[in-house]
């Protein structure tokens, strides 16, 4: 499974970033990237005191490796 990590700051705070996350996406990173941008554009128009900084697809499973 795919996952999509979107890091947001905020415009008044650029340093106060954090990573949203929005669970499984798809199950291939070409659905991640075409699906990703939908809901990248979707979350900043929910959240306007937000900028998108940078967003990324990965597998679900890498963030549950141990550290």
């Amino acid at each position: 499974m795919i996952e999509l990590i979107i890091t947001v700051c905020l415009i008044s705070a650029p340093a106060a970033c954090h990573e949203e996350r929005h669970g499984v996406v798809g199950e291939s990173l070409l659905a991640c990237i075409t699906q990703g941008q939908l809901y990248a554009a979707r979350w900043i128009d929910e959240h306007p005191t937000y900028r998108i900084v940078r967003w990324r697809c990965e597998p679900s499973a890498a963030r549950q490796s141990p550290v």
